[in-house]
């Protein structure tokens, strides 16, 4: 795996584990995902880079909410 295989890999186990502050409803989906990212011997590096993109877009969303009545 490359260095940045690995970076990616990282920031999308450190994407799952902020969304656990807004959400569960991904974690383990998220969390089969990774394993299957680690286990594989050849990674879709663009397959990657567009699934950490996806879930910093939703993290970045839900940072966003700030209900006013609720």
């Amino acid at each position: 795996m490359t260095t940045k295989e690995i970076k990616l890999i990282r920031k999308y186990i450190g994407l799952r584990d902020d969304l656990m502050d807004y959400t569960m409803v991904h974690f383990d989906a998220m969390s089969y995902d990774i394993d299957g990212y680690l286990d594989e011997e050849e990674i879709d590096i663009n397959e990657l880079k567009k699934q950490v993109k996806a879930f910093e877009m939703m993290l970045k969303a839900y940072e966003l909410i700030d209900y006013t009545y609720g």
